[in-house]
């Protein structure tokens, strides 16, 4: 484990102990039926009490990412948690024998004004306030898509202050915001990269790309976030749910 806690009392201990184990657990680094680390264990390497630790063994828990075998130990679940609204598209692992590492890293994150397109889709006023978040993502040092998350500033004007790069956006809305994405509508297209994107995914100008449009409700469905995603297509697939 080489996550370091934030004991300045920002953030509770348990909560940043559950992010970092959520964020390595839907990210690949452990495989279904993988144990993660004991009690003990994340005891003496976080200098944290048990309650803690078990704290944010419960929240993992109850997202139905791990499970408890006695005897035996903590061993993954499922990969994605009960919450998780993104189902559309999953990362194909071209070595699935191999833990590559996932990292996040921010490309953007200022307030501009909406233009029509992003303010319709968060049914805001034309030039309303809103956050930009582009962010790049990579497995081990090879870029995997660029994520740009659009949000009513009214509604998270904090977030100006959290680095992104490190927390995870879906856990910030329910543990800061006390908001639950509980559904998303999208749109999915093919898209041949442009000269910055393909810079920065480090692929040919002009290579195929899947490129979504998200806009994610809460509850009350009220629009909380829209999302642009350019995904590179060598190394994603679509697979879908249908009732039948």
């Amino acid at each position: 484990m080489k996550h370091e806690l934030d004991f300045s009392g920002r953030e509770q201990l348990y909560y940043q102990i559950y992010d970092f184990m959520y964020q390595d657990i839907v990210s690949g680094k452990y495989q279904i039926g993988d144990l993660i680390p004991a009690e003990s264990e994340m005891m003496a390497s976080y200098k944290v009490s048990r309650a803690t630790v078990r704290k944010a063994m419960d929240m993992l828990a109850d997202e139905g990412l791990i499970e408890k075998k006695r005897g035996h130990g903590t061993y993954v679940k499922s990969l994605k948690a009960k919450s998780d609204n993104q189902k559309i598209v999953n990362f194909l692992r071209e070595h699935r024998e191999e833990t590559r590492v996932a990292s996040k890293k921010v490309l953007n994150q200022t307030v501009i004004e909406a233009d029509s397109e992003v303010a319709e889709n968060l049914h805001l006023e034309e030039k309303a306030k809103v956050i930009k978040l582009e962010r790049i993502r990579y497995a081990d040092d090879k870029p995997m898509y660029i994520e740009i998350n659009y949000l009513d500033h009214q509604w998270v004007p904090e977030a100006m202050e959290r680095d992104f790069s490190k927390e995870s956006l879906r856990v910030y809305y329910v543990n800061h915001c006390h908001i639950k994405l509980a559904k998303a509508e999208e749109k999915i297209y093919s898209i041949l990269a442009d000269e910055r994107t393909a810079r920065l995914l480090k692929i040919e100008e002009g290579a195929p790309l899947i490129y979504v449009k998200r806009i994610s409700f809460d509850e009350e469905n009220i629009p909380r976030e829209y999302v642009e995603a350019y995904y590179r297509a060598d190394t994603y697939y679509l697979t879908v749910e249908l009732a039948l």
